[in-house]
């Protein structure tokens, strides 16, 4: 009877895994599609309403109660506090302090700051900030594969990787 159970915690352990990194992959793809989504949001409001760099992040960030929103909000609250920064600092130091919530790699950290960046310049051409749209679609839809690929790979080696240490401790 005890070996049923330790049979069954590691293979529900080594599932677990398996689950858990299919979950973070999900989750990785999720922010880099809400981020998207905001700075989108952020060249509309730049083009349409003229509206100030910090008040353009509050809109973006607005009814979203996720890690974007919270960052987009520190960061227009410290660019209200220090007029002369410049915006791609505080958009590195926010990434910096929050480096374990996101899931971004130091490529996609690189898009993202210089897609921030090119926003908040006054005389920044659609074309500069329609690069890098085209480079965050590029690595989401990267992303998107990696996820199918991945997600059964995580899950089969979970599984067998359990399996594999129940016939060891056998």
């Amino acid at each position: 009877m005890l070996k049923a159970a330790g049979i069954f915690f590691v293979i529900a352990g080594t599932a677990g895994l398996g689950n858990y990194m299919r979950i973070l992959l999900k989750t990785h793809l999720q922010q880099l599609l809400e981020w998207q989504d905001a700075f989108i949001r952020m060249e509309l409001d730049k083009k349409a309403l003229r509206l100030p760099y910090g008040q353009m992040l509050k809109n973006a960030a607005m009814g979203k109660n996720s890690l974007f929103g919270e960052i987009a909000t520190q960061v227009a609250e410290d660019m209200e506090t220090n007029r002369e920064a410049d915006v791609g600092v505080l958009w590195e130091k926010v990434f910096e302090e929050r480096k374990r919530e996101l899931l971004f790699s130091r490529e996609e950290k690189e898009i993202l700051i210089s897609l921030a960046r090119n926003l908040a310049m006054e005389s920044s051409s659609t074309k500069a900030c329609e690069i890098y749209f085209y480079q965050l679609k590029k690595r989401i839809d990267q992303v998107m594969e990696e996820k199918k690929e991945k997600q059964r790979l995580y899950s089969a080696v979970g599984v067998l990787g359990g399996l594999f240490l129940v016939i060891l401790l056998l």
